[in-house]
């Protein structure tokens, strides 16, 4: 018991003064007043119960009888009870307290729950992936904390993550990666929120658009904390997208309506004087037959002409003249010809659509394309001509919007001479001629069901990556000013959206490349 200290017992006998301390019944005077009046108690100790150097209590005892009942002996023992009173005094303390304390731990732990349940219910019904992500000063990576929204967004459960954040990490688009981690750089060096826009990779293969954004702290040992929100932006994308898209599309549409009226206006202007050449030729033969005719009567009639009028004759060489005029009248009707043949391509190609469907030939609307995109096709100082082949079908006349399909020729037609004009870059005349430069359209029916074109070129090809993205919207292999991205996606758009058709490409590296369109045949 050499930690409970006993003070030593105050021992009196008959005659000796007692302390006067004061109890809870009362002071000891007054106790002794009633024990004196049933006899003067003979012998009283009264000893402190000291815990720790802490008082407790006391012990108060007396004894009516006997003088002298306390002996040292019995002190002692007296003591010894003091001190097992003290740990137990004590320890009743403690358990009063330890009962206190879990009462308010219980009820902590109540409140907590309630606390957390009311976070995960908030967590839960946010828009988004809530989590909590630390850097330790070494470099190392952790998630403490990802609602369980994180499985809508990358297909990996909070457990996974938390346990292995680099899990996430790998999912990043291999495209978006370089600038995810120069975002968290520049969040880490400047200690700026974070945020960032870009693309994931599901483990399923899904592309999603992501958006996130932290609040950064910094902790004493030196560990990054980011408490922030995940977002999927996915259909928020792919709706800009499509709105951009078909903005550029109406201005794609009303550029080629503009152009349209241009060349249907110049269609129109043109007909009218060729018409009258045609006319006036047509007449002007004959004429030049009777002219030639009276000519050889009057040579027949005056052998011998002046010398004046057979000088003439020698000296504008008569004979040629009157040969010749009648094949260079056939020549300028061949051309008439010619450039009626242009202005009715020109009048197909630029025929408006209406609000339905009418039925088209194919083969005109490719021929007028071709016509317009001749200027392309010749020979120049630096390549010998591009050859077009067609190997038409017997193909019906097709429900379409005739001026949308020949945008799509159009836009195909020109890529497919872009293509060849690429590959002649660095090369000699000589050698682009030995290896002449094809784009061979070839229409079939298909089960009497569907139309098909194909427009193949013996260009350079693409790799799968490019192929993989040619119809993507805003996507170019061309140089800056040269292309849009936009001339394949909107073709695209025409076929498979407004015809129910199908385009697809074909492409081997070095050997050359195939658009396929399909479009219903009724």
């Amino acid at each position: 018991f050499s930690q409970h200290s006993v003070s030593p017992p105050l021992h009196w006998g008959s005659g000796t003064r007692r302390p006067r301390p004061r109890g809870r019944e009362g002071s000891w005077s007054s106790r002794c007043r009633r024990t004196s009046s049933a006899g003067q108690p003979q012998s009283i100790l009264c000893s402190p119960i000291l815990h720790q150097g802490k008082l407790l209590g006391i012990l108060y005892l007396e004894n009516s009888l006997i003088k002298g009942v306390f002996t040292s002996d019995r002190v002692e023992i007296l003591n010894l009870i003091c001190a097992q009173a003290a740990i137990s005094l004590e320890n009743a303390q403690l358990y009063e307290s330890a009962q206190e304390y879990a009462q308010k731990l219980e009820q902590s732990f109540v409140e907590l729950s309630a606390s957390q349940s009311r976070f995960h219910n908030l967590v839960d019904n946010v828009p988004g992936v809530v989590y909590q992500f630390l850097m330790s000063a070494d470099g190392s990576m952790s998630m403490s904390y990802i609602s369980n929204d994180c499985y809508n967004l990358y297909e990996v459960t909070a457990e996974q993550a938390i346990a292995n954040v680099q899990i996430l990490l790998d999912l990043v688009h291999p495209e978006d990666a370089a600038s995810h981690q120069q975002s968290i750089a520049d969040s880490i060096q400047n200690l700026t929120p974070w945020q960032w826009t870009g693309r994931i990779v599901t483990p399923s293969g899904i592309v999603k658009w992501m958006h996130g954004e932290a609040r950064i702290q910094k902790l004493v040992d030196g560990t990054v904390l980011w408490d922030g929100l995940l977002l999927d932006i996915s259909d928020r994308k792919r709706a800009e997208q499509e709105l951009q898209q078909a903005q550029l599309q109406i201005i794609q549409s009303e550029k080629m309506s503009a152009l349209g009226n241009l060349i249907a206006g110049i269609a129109h202007e043109m007909n009218n004087p060729l018409g009258f050449i045609s006319a006036t030729l047509q007449q002007t033969k004959p004429n030049l037959a009777d002219l030639t005719e009276h000519l050889k009567l009057y040579q027949a009639a005056f052998e011998n002409p002046g010398e004046q009028i057979q000088d003439h004759a020698e000296e504008v060489d008569l004979d040629y003249l009157l040969a010749d005029l009648p094949k260079t009248i056939d020549a300028m009707a061949m051309a008439c010809d010619r450039l009626k043949n242009i202005s009715t391509s020109l009048r197909i190609f630029s025929r408006a659509d209406k609000d339905y469907k009418v039925q088209f030939n194919i083969h005109e609307g490719i021929d007028s394309t071709i016509l317009i995109l001749k200027h392309r096709l010749k020979a120049n100082e630096h390549r010998p001509a591009i050859e077009v082949i067609t190997n038409y079908g017997d193909l019906p006349l097709v429900n379409c919007f005739p001026g949308q399909l020949n945008q799509v020729f159009m836009n195909v037609i020109a890529n497919a001479i872009d293509a060849l004009e690429e590959i002649n870059i660095e090369k000699s005349f000589a050698e682009i001629q030995a290896y002449s430069n094809r784009i061979i359209i070839t229409t079939s029916i298909i089960d009497r069901q569907f139309v098909r074109i194909s427009i193949a070129d013996n260009g350079k090809g693409m790799n799968a990556e490019v192929k993989e993205k040619i119809f993507d919207h805003l996507f170019t292999t061309k140089a800056v000013g040269k292309g849009t991205g936009l001339g394949l996606a909107i073709a695209k758009s025409i076929v498979e959206s407004t015809h129910s058709g199908k385009l697809s490409c074909n492409s081997v590296l070095g050997q050359g490349t195939e658009f396929l369109i399909e479009i219903p045949a009724s």
